[in-house]
């Protein structure tokens, strides 16, 4: 009997517990799902925008780091950081 009454005081049926919340956690599940799929675009263009702004402000990073973080594949007989101003420039809608 004190288990019984044990499970009825913490609410420790577990099917009780999800037939009360599963709406509620299913539509969270559902709008994080959402919010990744909607926001991924969002962070590659950050991620993009940000190597350029390092590479063109004061060289905090050198044309091989751009190049890795850009996926960009070396040309022979080009500079490296020319190839990722290029790109950047390109990319950003400057020139």
């Amino acid at each position: 009997m004190a288990k019984k009454d044990f499970k009825k005081v913490f609410n420790l049926n577990s099917y009780e517990c999800w037939r009360n919340h599963r709406k509620g956690v299913t539509f969270g599940l559902f709008l994080s799902i959402f919010a990744f799929y909607l926001g991924t675009p969002f962070y590659k263009e950050a991620k993009v925008e940000d190597t350029c702004a390092k590479l063109n402000s004061s060289f905090q990073i050198t044309g091989d780091e751009a190049m890795k973080k850009l996926n960009l594949k070396e040309i022979k007989n080009y500079n490296s950081r020319k190839l990722a101003n290029y790109y950047c420039e390109r990319y950003l809608g400057i020139k």
